[in-house]
């Protein structure tokens, strides 16, 4: 007998209206058939676009036209295994970099019709000087030929603030702010630089052992009080994605970022 994945209510944080995203697998079926049940439960969907190979070869019948006519905003992630160089010497040349952006736009193609806000991209594994090469020549291709906002996030081998101070900036990039990341990898750097305030969107989920996009219900106790020290940080405009891929433990934990994002009483 299927499972009757839509017995939650709609729990919409009042104090994030307009601004709550989740990914486009919390319930195990395609894009569409999740989309559809995220519709009227949250405003916008990321595309979980994490494969290279696959998202290519997606056709209508993964991304059909109809999701355009859904009463959602989207954005997406763009995927997490480009054929970035694994040695330093070859980052020397753009090339490495023109070939992970055109792959990326081609993915990102595939979804052009929902004119995503947002692509997602995680930096190449390496030295900061070879990350900083490799994503100022992915920058460079990217801008060239494709209009959408390109944000960083914050992943074990790079919490940003190591690329350098007004990096995002100089190569008109924005911020994805992972808040589990952040957590996990005990990125204090990050959590003590100005970065958290350029947020355009913040990804939350429970670090558990790691990076296992927990529901904040698995919060510790210190990880509860930095999460919701981070929240009064970022820009009243940041989208906040529960970046939990299972729609019970979404649900679970967006009473909460609620809480969280609740207005601070003046002292």
């Amino acid at each position: 007998m299927p499972q009757n994945f839509d017995n939650q209510p709609p729990l919409r944080p009042t104090h994030l209206a307009g601004r709550l995203a989740a990914p486009s697998f919390v319930i195990p079926a395609g894009v569409a058939e999740n989309a559809r049940f995220l519709a009227g439960k949250v405003d916008e969907v990321g595309l979980c676009l994490f494969e290279t190979s696959a998202c290519l070869n997606y056709g209508p019948q993964d991304l059909p036209p109809d999701l355009a006519a859904l009463p959602l905003r989207w954005h997406a992630h763009l995927p997490v295994d480009l054929p970035w160089p694994q040695k330093s010497t070859a980052a020397q040349s753009a090339y490495p970099a023109r070939t992970a952006a055109t792959l990326a736009r081609q993915v990102l193609k595939k979804a052009a019709f929902l004119e995503p806000r947002y692509a997602v991209l995680h930096p190449p594994k390496g030295s900061p000087l070879m990350q900083r090469r490799l994503l100022a020549g992915f920058a460079h291709h990217w801008k060239k030929h494709c209009h959408v906002q390109l944000l960083l996030e914050n992943v074990a081998h790079s919490d940003i603030r190591s690329l350098g101070q007004g990096f995002l900036q100089d190569h008109g990039l924005g911020l994805c702010l992972d808040v589990g990341h952040l957590l996990g990898y005990g990125q204090k750097n990050l959590l003590l630089s100005t970065l958290p305030e350029q947020a355009s969107l913040v990804h939350w989920s429970a670090p558990g052992d790691g990076d296992r996009h927990l529901p904040l219900t698995a919060f510790t106790g210190p990880q509860m009080q930095t999460a919701a020290d981070l929240m009064v940080r970022f820009c009243a405009t940041a989208v906040h994605m529960a970046e939990i891929f299972n729609w019970k433990g979404l649900a679970d934990s967006l009473p909460i970022l609620d809480a969280f994002a609740q207005p601070q009483p003046a002292l």
